[in-house]
């Protein structure tokens, strides 16, 4: 057997922690699912197969796959289509109960000219067997990172394109043309044809790293679109009347150019409880997650408090090459917790990493960040490109998901709860 696509399980579990531990915190076990998966660029979990247990899909440089739960058989979608692969979204276009799938492609990260690639997956009738291919745009130069948000609030999720650097931008910063910021919104007849059509909404921000859709409010129906840029992070939304609305809302990391803004964007609404501050008031609070600089050593929060303010808490600023963050309530304290990856050799110990961080608050009526202790999930095992949360085995404990970019790994770690 080609050992590229072995997977299995291994035995270890990781349980290290940094600062106070008066809370207790779930211990989570390590299972390997591909030791030699390629190059790591993208990872992400749907129900491939339509049996109600999410599966795993990998993106490496040169192919992406498919590994189905809960054994974990790896089911080849495509080899690469152009170039380099860089970026996946999955959601169920046609509403078969099969998610499509899609991809970003030829991926050359400093040539701004040309390049650039997008593609829509979608399954034959065996789920195993490689899937369709529907080119979807041939020539984006840069084209990073896409996510799927209704923006119209309407029901049907628009794909939201996201180039990480403007077309002809020069170095050494390239912030001398601005990215093209733009949205695809698929045929509602007939979603896996081509062409879709192409909304722009901004050409005004530089070297953006990554988006994501944001919903300010539980009961909103309407999706925003946040950016992490050189200017920071930044929110578009669409009014009823097609135009879009540009909000600066942090400006990220305070130096100059090319170390000044954020690379990754993730928002969480963590607390909401009748009662509060005020009798008869609710609490909401809303917090950033961020990578700064882009490709940075700090993981940082911000926090939405009194006087409409956003507060800056710097977590972490001893990272290398950080590069995935995500938020998921670990331990069931009914507040959010920061997942944080970061790709490159970091003192003291010269090792890439996964690790945690769990808020403490001054107050539970007022929710302010007070202090945060880290767990590290992973101590140099995961050089971590891409990472997430989900429930992977259906008992209710968020679990984490990695791909490895120069370890060449994906990796699951079950959360084994609080003992």
């Amino acid at each position: 057997m080609n050992c590229r696509y072995t997977f299995g399980v291994l035995p270890m579990m990781f349980v290290i922690y940094a600062g106070a531990q008066d809370a207790p915190f779930p211990q989570f076990k390590e299972h390997v699912i591909n030791a030699d998966a390629g190059t790591g660029l993208a990872i992400t979990v749907a129900d491939i197969n339509s049996d109600g247990k999410p599966d795993i899909v990998g993106v490496s440089s040169k192919d992406v796959y498919w590994y189905e739960n809960p054994d974990w058989t790896p089911h080849l979608i495509t080899d690469t289509l152009k170039n380099s692969n860089v970026c996946v979204a999955p959601h169920d276009l046609n509403g078969d109960g099969i998610p499509e799938l899609a991809l970003g492609g030829e991926w050359q990260f400093n040539y701004t000219a040309s390049g650039g690639a997008l593609f829509l997956l979608h399954a034959g009738d065996d789920v195993t067997k490689p899937w369709n291919v529907v080119t979807l745009l041939d020539e984006e130069p840069t084209l990073h990172r896409i996510r799927w948000a209704d923006v119209e609030g309407d029901g049907a999720k628009e794909l939201v394109v996201a180039p990480l650097k403007g077309v002809g931008s020069s170095p050494p910063n390239f912030d001398d043309k601005p990215v093209k910021l733009f949205l695809l919104r698929p045929d509602k007849n007939d979603p896996l044809k081509a062409p879709w059509v192409e909304e722009v909404i901004d050409e005004s921000l530089h070297v953006m790293h990554n988006v994501w859709p944001s919903r300010g409010r539980r009961n909103s129906e309407v999706d925003s679109v946040l950016a992490a840029s050189y200017e920071g992070i930044t929110q578009f939304v669409r009014g009823r009347d097609s135009t879009w609305r540009k909000q600066p809302l942090v400006d990220g990391n305070p130096v100059p150019l090319p170390k000044s803004g954020a690379g990754e964007i993730k928002t969480t609404n963590v607390l909401e409880t009748e009662g509060g501050m005020a009798e008869g008031h609710s609490v909401h609070e809303r917090l950033l997650a961020t990578i700064e600089p882009w490709h940075g050593n700090m993981a940082v929060v911000y926090e939405w408090g009194p006087g409409k303010m956003w507060t800056r808490h710097v977590f972490d600023d001893g990272l290398r090459g950080g590069h995935a963050i995500w938020w998921a309530d670990f331990d069931h304290d009914d507040h959010d917790e920061l997942l944080v990856g970061f790709r490159d050799n970091a003192p003291p110990q010269d090792k890439p990493g996964l690790q945690i961080y769990d808020i403490q608050r001054k107050n539970e009526m007022n929710a302010r960040i007070d202090s945060w202790t880290k767990h590290v999930i992973d101590d140099g095992g995961m050089a971590t490109e891409d990472a997430l949360a989900a429930d992977m085995n259906g008992d209710g404990w968020p679990d984490v998901i990695a791909f490895g970019r120069a370890t060449h790994n994906i990796k699951y770690y079950e959360n084994l709860g609080l003992k």
